[in-house]
């Protein structure tokens, strides 16, 4: 197994870590006890400090003594004030005692001196107690007769304690403290001077490391470097054919490996794309036909288009001979001023379904019936449907057709527009009376669904044409009229059935029709009964 360069490369920053942690944790071992030391020292000086002070206040109150017995110039209260400055220095002492014990016990340090250290400050305190009575003495009886016997009991207070001299007591621990903060320094010296030597070894060594590693990655990585910059260049200038090295370290075994399998998948896909580009090539020469041929085709559809937009004028011909023929009808004798305001109500609702047509042409013509905006509500389909009849009876009038009408008398309630529901079964009727044979009889009949309780039912039946069974196939597609009807009626645009059938779908109903070729169609239209009323003033 090839050896990986990462695993080398891990060791080599993990033994630089590991010297970097072990030297730093010796240096900050060593430069704790460096602190601890020199905090010893500061520690051991104040004490030597407080021993010189103590020294020297004793000093002030012998000399205070001295004067206060021979008489000489002196302040009363200065004798009081320096025992209680001694008492106020040996308590600082102790405390200073107590903290270079505890620090020498943390370093591990066992010796005595603080033991000698207690008992010298415990008798210096015993002194400085036993001085309060000779001094008040002094200050009440002024100065002594006899001032050598006098001074000689002040002597045995000072100097005497514990059958001790004290003087040479407190001369000892100035000296040992002295010996104490030498030796402490000395040793913070020795510290400091290997925090010293070790911070300059830890530099050293690390520096070493780090060139020596330095060096070996540079030489390990020199090659395979170059081998990939020299294999990026030859894939850059398009020579697939180049192969990087596949030895060495394990990593760059790998990548070598990866990198020429893919020069070798790009070779392939190079060779199939030009294999494709001659494929491509063929097609986009057929593409071209096919599309010249569809331009052909669109061209028709284009002309169709025109034309289709040229026979809407066509499907506006069954609402114009309904005015026309209403107008003929009341110009024809006299007639009430009824018959006259019934005649222009069917004009003007023919008119408006006139006006609904062509905006429904026009939108069917853009192929966005989808658009066309409907007005739900719940009207009676029989009031619609005597509209739709009362506006296409003249037209039936006049080719000479006989319009039945059967309606159920019980009043029903549906959801639906009901301008678009007159104008669906205007289309229906006009489709019956359009191609029949003149004279022929159209049946319309209405009411609840017999088999559908909830369902309310047109029938219009008619004995012309009729559909072929190929033909009733694409009865409802746009703009498709079957040879049949072009025959018996050139006019027509196609877009009579293909309307009625999207707005009763969008009302929520259906549509279908039935048929045999020469034997007329019966339409059905279909719509959900929403409420139902027996209220005889709907009759």
């Amino acid at each position: 197994m090839k050896p990986l360069f990462s695993t080398r490369l891990t060791v080599a920053f993990a033994l630089m870590a590991s010297l970097a942690l072990a030297q730093g944790g010796l240096a900050a071992w060593i430069a704790t006890r460096a602190e601890h030391q020199v905090i010893r020292g500061r520690v051991a000086g104040d004490l030597q400090s407080g021993f010189w002070e103590l020294s020297a206040t004793k000093q002030r109150l012998r000399a205070w003594s001295l004067r206060a017995l021979m008489g000489a110039p002196h302040a009363p209260g200065d004798g009081e004030m320096l025992r209680l400055r001694m008492a106020d220095t040996i308590v600082r002492l102790q405390d200073l005692s107590a903290r270079a014990e505890q620090m020498d016990r943390a370093m591990g340090i066992r010796s005595d001196e603080s033991a000698q250290r207690d008992d010298a400050l415990k008798l210096l305190s015993q002194s400085v107690v036993a001085l309060r009575e000779p001094i008040a003495e002094i200050n009440r009886r002024g100065p002594a007769q006899d001032a050598l016997t006098a001074w000689a009991a002040i002597e045995s207070v000072f100097d005497k304690g514990a059958g001790r001299d004290l003087r040479e007591m407190l001369n000892g621990r100035i000296r040992t403290e002295a010996e104490i903060l030498k030796r402490t320094r000395e040793t913070a010296d020795v510290y400091l001077e290997r925090v010293k030597l070790l911070c300059w070894s830890a530099a050293g060594t690390l520096s070493l490391t780090g060139v020596i590693l330095a060096i070996y990655f540079i030489r390990a990585l020199r090659k395979p470097l170059a081998a990939m910059s020299n294999g990026a260049k030859a894939f850059e200038q398009g020579w697939l054919d180049h192969r990087m090295p596949e030895d060495g370290f394990g990593e760059f075994s790998r990548l070598g490996s990866s990198i020429n399998h893919m020069a070798e998948e790009l070779s392939a896909r190079r060779e199939q794309e030009a294999e494709l580009r001659a494929d491509l090539e063929v097609q986009v020469a057929l593409r071209t036909q096919e599309l010249e041929a569809a331009l052909g085709e669109l061209r028709q559809v284009e002309a169709r288009r025109r034309q289709l937009l040229g026979d809407i004028s066509h499907e506006l011909r069954t609402p114009m001979t309904a005015i026309r023929g209403e107008a003929e009808v009341a110009l024809r004798g006299s007639k009430s001023i009824d018959d006259y305001r019934e005649a222009l109500q069917r004009i003007t609702q023919a008119s408006r379904q006139m006006g609904a047509l062509i905006e429904d042409l026009l939108m069917m013509a853009r192929s966005d019936a989808e658009m066309l905006q409907l007005n739900l509500t719940e009207v009676d389909p029989r009031h619609v449907l005597e509209e739709a009849v009362a506006t296409l009876s003249p037209v039936a009038h006049v080719r000479g057709l006989e319009l039945k009408v059967d309606a159920d008398a019980a009043p029903v309630r549906v959801e639906a527009d009901g301008q678009r529901l007159q104008q669906v079964m205007a289309l229906l009727l006009d489709n019956a009376i359009r191609y029949s044979h003149p004279g022929g009889p159209v049946d319309v009949s209405a009411g609840p669904d017999p088999e559908a309780p909830d369902v309310w039912r047109l029938e219009i039946t008619d004995k012309g044409i009729g559909i072929t069974d190929t033909d009733m196939a694409r009865v409802f597609e746009r703009g498709f009229r079957s040879s049949a009807a072009r025959a018996h009626r050139a006019d027509g645009t196609g877009l009579g059935l293909p309307i009625a059938k999207t707005l009763t779908e969008r009302q929520g109903g259906a549509l279908t029709l039935e048929s045999h070729a020469g034997q007329g169609v019966r339409a059905v239209l279909t719509l959900p009964i929403v409420t139902a009323t027996h209220a005889e003033g709907d009759a």
